[in-house]
Parts: structure tokens; sequence; C-alpha cells
């Protein structure tokens, strides 16, 4: 009986055990911070959702980053077709811009 007392003593000097919150409420600003951020990043992410064609819900995180990537890169040799189209253009219509 003695060494169970022994085991159960607490110290006086010790840090009492925190109530773990419920889930969604952390209280700890590192969490809330975090929480904040993924909500950043989730709202981001559905812009790009909207942007980018071919992309569903479905998509993981790294595919869509991917498909915008792709996206992106066709609309740049896209706009450096149409800027070789109007070079050679001889319609006039360079004197307009």
């Amino acid at each position: 009986m003695a060494t169970v007392e022994k085991m159960l003593h607490i110290p006086e000097d010790s840090v009492p055990c925190k109530i773990r919150a419920k889930r969604g409420c952390a209280t700890h600003p590192r969490s809330i911070a975090e929480r904040e951020r993924r909500t950043r990043i989730s709202g981001k992410l559905k812009k790009l959702q909207e942007l980018v064609p071919n992309m569903d819900k479905q998509t993981s995180y790294a595919d869509m980053l991917d498909l915008a990537v792709q996206h992106i890169k066709g609309l740049q040799n896209e706009v450096q077709k149409l800027h070789k189209e109007m070079e050679t253009c001889t319609c006039g219509c360079k004197q307009r811009l």
C-alpha cells in the first residue's frame, strides 16, 4: 500500500495536466494559426479550381498544382504564338494598337 501512495504522490512543483479541447476548438495559438493557414490555402485552391479547366473537386493538391502549371505554360505558349502572328500580320492591325 505504501508503494501505491508513493506512486500517486504528486510533487508540489509539478505542472497540472490540461484538459484536451474539443475537436475544432483548439485553444493554443499555434493550432489556431495553423487552422487559419489551412483555411486560406483551401480557399485559394478552390479559386484555382474555378480558373483552371478540367480540375474537379476530387483532384489532389499536388495534381491541382500540376494542372495549373500546365495550363499557365499553355497560355504562355499561346501568347507567344499570337505575338509572332501579329508581327507578321500585313493587315495593318499593329498601327491600331
